[in-house]
């Protein structure tokens, strides 16, 4: 799937590429790119999530008045959505549709030789001849099998007659622009360089601490922001740990990853930031009330959501057999029913529920079933 997204990616890459003859520079008008074509998703994701916190005086209210009945409360809280028109899962799909980009962005990312040099085809008589160079001089690369065409781009940049038998295979990637502000983005950060701390050394393994260390001030401001528009949000939860923890891993990661990947994520993370800033500064608490409204009317005219009406319908038929639970908890004759008799009442108000449930979200009626939930009791 990451391959079909990566395709119409890859040939922007390339387009980006022949402009402006450096890797480097593609990927940060690429990241820029794609940052600006996911704006609205991003738009729309603070939006939801500003709007919830506005009903965050509201929320507390409800778990304060329900604390002890967590049903009773997430049917409150899915009243307070839906009377508001929000829907609070619509950020999850817009961070889901990101997450599925930015992971066809990775594909490009690691495959220049593919999407930039347009070489697929000779790539893999390039790894057949690179694999027989390791067994003959006992090199042991673990990356290859996970990143092979970086590094075939490192091994020829370093000795182009490995691929010698391959006529215009070394000369294309020879003339191919990796270098990017002194440094190899096909090489690969270290903590212990072969050669010791020389400044390219050192230079790489600024990348994936500097990526880290952007991440960790997005969470910060992130978290710091959520906390203004949201007080009686918990400061520390398991998810907060995580979300402080996943900048420190990234670094580790970025240790395993080529220079390009950590870059990659340098510009992803920092061009993040500031779009996220820019939100915060736009949404001001003024603009978004007027906003909410807005919103509010446009969602209440589009009716609920697909996971309300769900939510709704289910609460009904939760009601009626639970009303019909309690009339057979009577034996037969305490309530002046005989057992077939009280049967068909159940069934009827189950049946009755899911009418009324169709008729209010203009479903389609299927009583198939109401027979086996009213035996059921």
């Amino acid at each position: 799937m990451f391959d079909l997204i990566a395709a119409p990616l890859g040939w922007i890459m390339r387009l980006i590429y022949h402009v402006v003859d450096s890797y480097g520079m593609s990927i940060v008008l690429f990241t820029l790119l794609i940052k600006l074509a996911t704006l609205p998703t991003s738009y729309k994701t603070q939006v939801n999530s500003a709007r919830i916190g506005l009903l965050s005086a509201q929320m507390e209210k409800l778990k304060k008045s329900y604390a002890n009945n967590p049903t009773r409360l997430q049917e409150e809280q899915q009243k307070l959505y839906q009377k508001e028109g929000i829907n609070p899962s619509s950020g999850c799909l817009a961070n889901l549709l990101t997450m599925i980009v930015l992971m066809g962005v990775y594909q490009v990312v690691i495959q220049p030789l593919t999407y930039i040099l347009q070489l697929k085809d000779q790539i893999p008589q390039a790894k057949e001849i690179l694999t027989a160079y390791f067994e003959t001089n006992g090199i042991t690369e673990k990356y290859f099998a996970t990143r092979p065409e970086l590094i075939i781009l490192q091994y020829c940049k370093q000795d182009p007659s490995i691929f010698s038998e391959m006529e215009g295979f070394a000369d294309k990637i020879l003339n191919f622009n990796n270098v990017f502000l002194g440094f190899d983005l096909s090489a690969q950060p270290s903590l212990n360089p072969a050669g010791g701390w020389t400044a390219t050394a050192l230079l790489l393994a600024a990348i994936p601490i500097a990526s880290g260390l952007i991440q960790l001030l997005m969470t910060f401001i992130t978290q710091r922001h959520n906390k203004k528009i949201n007080p009686d949000m918990q400061s520390m939860t398991s998810m907060n740990i995580m979300l402080y923890t996943m900048p420190f891993i990234s670094i580790w990661i970025g240790f395993s990853l080529p220079a390009g990947v950590g870059f990659y994520w340098i510009m992803n993370s920092l061009m993040s930031l500031l779009i996220q800033l820019g939100l915060y500064a736009y949404l001001t608490p003024q603009r978004m009330v007027r906003i909410n409204e807005k919103e509010k009317q446009k969602q209440l005219a589009k009716g609920p959501t697909w996971t309300q009406r769900m939510m709704a319908a289910a609460q009904e038929q939760e009601q009626a057999q639970r009303q019909a639970g309690n009339r057979s908890r009577y034996s037969d004759g305490d309530d002046g029913m005989s057992r077939k008799e009280r049967a068909e009442f159940e069934k009827k108000l189950i049946e009755d529920a899911r009418r009324r449930s169709a008729e209010k979200y203009g479903d389609d009626l299927d009583l198939s079933d109401a027979d086996d939930a009213a035996a059921d009791h």
